[in-house]
């Protein structure tokens, strides 16, 4: 069984699935059946990036050009949630249900210490690994110890164990959805809007970038990668990926640097410059606010790596608000 929704015979195209499932190194046997653990990674989760066998659901926006409440454009001031009284609890994620085409699915945010209503804040996206928990939104790195009081997280969860990238899937109209409810709720800057990913959230991460770039200003990811072809958009990434994953081979995460390299303009050829958080180095060369950071460590397999994702994801974050 391969990844992420990597073999589905939709809409995304046959040349791009193969491409992604070949980069991926799928054999005869299964992905993986569990996640290594790291520092309390676990969370009891599974690393099976097998496509979610859900039906296709019908949102209203499920192309490119999903619009999101007004605030995507470089001139946004705020979404229609500003100036909105407080009706949940702050620092602690808190479980909300949206309609998308008729079914109801489950979103968890978490709003930061002090939170101010008509303080426009960055909104960071989390698409979990593949879990068997039903609490499967926590397989994440944990950004939760990292933001203070200066963004809004908001956790995805899949119609499944794992996240299903296809566009005519039930997973890329939720996110399109996700994004219009966070913006009518509470006061978020659409144009500081970005996501994170680790294993299978790190392919809709990555998908997200190439099909939803207008709407994102960077991601970050973990053990995973291929966003696909036809991408529109470009934005900063981060990416983290282990040479001994045994269950993503890190071919997944190359690919998917390689495409932010070439899109963001950067020099691929030159001497990259190390970051505050080895191994993560920097290319040189990319567009302005467009930056992508490589960072390729070993002996760690598939963990989450939450000791250095979690302050690696927020400094790179952070320095684009």
């Amino acid at each position: 069984m391969c990844s992420s929704a990597l073999l589905s015979n939709n809409a995304l195209g046959i040349a791009a699935l193969v491409l992604a499932a070949t980069l991926l190194g799928c054999g005869d046997d299964d992905v993986g059946d569990r996640m290594a653990t790291d520092g309390g990674a676990g969370d009891g989760a599974i690393a099976d990036l097998g496509r979610s066998d859900a039906g296709t659901t019908d949102a209203s926006a499920t192309d490119a050009s999903a619009t999101d409440s007004g605030a995507t454009d470089a001139g946004s001031v705020g979404s229609d949630g500003c100036g909105r009284a407080l009706d949940i609890a702050t620092e602690e994620f808190v479980s909300r249900t949206l309609d998308v085409g008729g079914s109801e699915r489950t979103f968890f945010v978490r709003l930061p210490a002090g939170y101010d209503a008509d303080r426009r804040y960055p909104v960071i996206y989390q698409f979990h690994g593949c879990s068997s928990e039903p609490a499967r939104e926590n397989n994440n790195v944990r950004l939760d110890a990292e933001v203070g009081g200066d963004a809004i997280l908001v956790r995805g969860r899949a119609a499944a164990n794992c996240w299903d990238t296809a566009t005519d899937g039930p997973d890329v109209p939720y996110v399109d959805a996700l994004f219009g409810a966070v913006d009518a709720t509470w006061c978020a800057d659409g144009t500081r809007r970005f996501a994170t990913g680790y294993s299978s959230g790190s392919f809709m991460t990555h998908r997200l970038a190439c099909i939803r770039g207008s709407m994102l200003r960077g991601v970050a990811s973990i053990a995973g990668g291929q966003g696909g072809s036809g991408c529109t958009g470009n934005v900063a990434a981060l990416l983290i990926h282990d040479s001994d994953d045994g269950t993503v081979n890190i071919s997944a995460s190359v690919g998917a640097r390689d495409s932010h390299l070439e899109r963001n303009g950067c020099d691929a050829s030159a001497a990259t410059t190390p970051t505050d958080h080895p191994p993560c180095v920097a290319y040189a060369g990319c567009d302005a606010d467009k930056p992508v950071v490589w960072c390729q460590t070993s002996g760690m397999n598939h963990s989450r790596q939450d000791a250095l994702a979690a302050p690696a994801f927020w400094d790179f974050l952070s320095a684009l608000f």
